[in-house]
């Protein structure tokens, strides 16, 4: 992640990213299972407090974010809301039949969508994707191939991105030599991509041959920056835990809802 939109570092930065990923497979789960929307409330509402507190992004961007993350909740949410099944009629408008009962659906599908998000923002703030690999492979047991591969990648899309503005700056320049249909539109579009392809599979095949000269394989091999376990998984693992478990508590004290069981 970007140092720009960091104030401070927390335990969270130093959280082993497998821990997080099977932390964010267990959370998706559980989630699922949630039919309580009381109980999904506050936990998304705990999601959003633990984002607030441990990414140690500026509150700026975590307010973009937040926008962001709750618009599309609530687009996501729109067809359950505007043509779901239920008895209590609230508004009726052609084929749009919005019921109280389709509302709740709505709203629970959002709220899952979001409790999610934030959880899934607070990974990436406080994780390296470097780290992730270097973890993969470490605790993992990934094959080397396949983590370098991702994070060479991962390295190229700068690259990429960078050579796609400076080819549209070129044709900008010669504007006067180049036909229209090459510089704008489908055509124009797809020149564009055929060029960057044909450069990075140049590029590709340079480390390719560079990566075997250096004798690269699957074999042992020692790492310069390495990832292990430490009292920082077992607090995160227990935070993540208990904010699951007080949700239900305070679904039970608490209670936006009506009903239990959104399903």
């Amino acid at each position: 992640m970007s140092e720009a939109v960091k104030r401070y570092i927390t335990f969270a930065d130093r959280v082993n990213p497998l821990v997080k990923i099977l932390v964010a497979v267990a959370l998706f789960l559980t989630v699922i299972l949630i039919h309580d929307p009381n109980h999904l409330f506050h936990l998304a509402v705990i999601m959003f407090i633990l984002l607030l507190l441990l990414s140690g992004v500026k509150y700026i961007y975590i307010g973009l974010l937040t926008g962001a993350i709750l618009f599309f909740g609530f687009i996501s949410s729109l067809y359950m809301i505007f043509y779901g099944e239920g008895t209590t009629t609230i508004f009726r408008f052609g084929i749009i039949h919005v019921t109280e009962e389709s509302a709740v659906r709505g709203i629970h599908i959002m709220m899952r969508g979001i409790t999610l998000s934030f959880f899934g923002a607070l990974i990436v703030f406080t994780t390296r994707i470097t780290d992730v690999f270097y973890s993969l492979m470490q605790q993992g047991r990934l094959k080397p191939k396949y983590a370098y591969s991702f994070m060479a990648a991962v390295r190229m899309v700068p690259i990429i991105a960078g050579e796609y503005m400076a080819l549209r700056r070129a044709r900008k320049v010669r504007r006067a030599l180049i036909h229209r249909k090459y510089i704008t539109g489908l055509k124009g579009f797809i020149s564009a991509i055929v060029t960057l392809l044909s450069q990075s599979i140049r590029r590709a095949w340079r480390l390719g041959v560079a990566m075997e000269s250096k004798g690269f394989d699957d074999g042992p091999r020692t790492y310069y920056h390495r990832t292990t376990y430490s009292i920082h998984d077992l607090h995160f693992v227990l935070l993540i835990v208990l904010g699951v478990i007080l949700s239900a508590f305070l679904g039970e004290w608490f209670s936006p809802f009506d009903t239990v069981d959104a399903r």
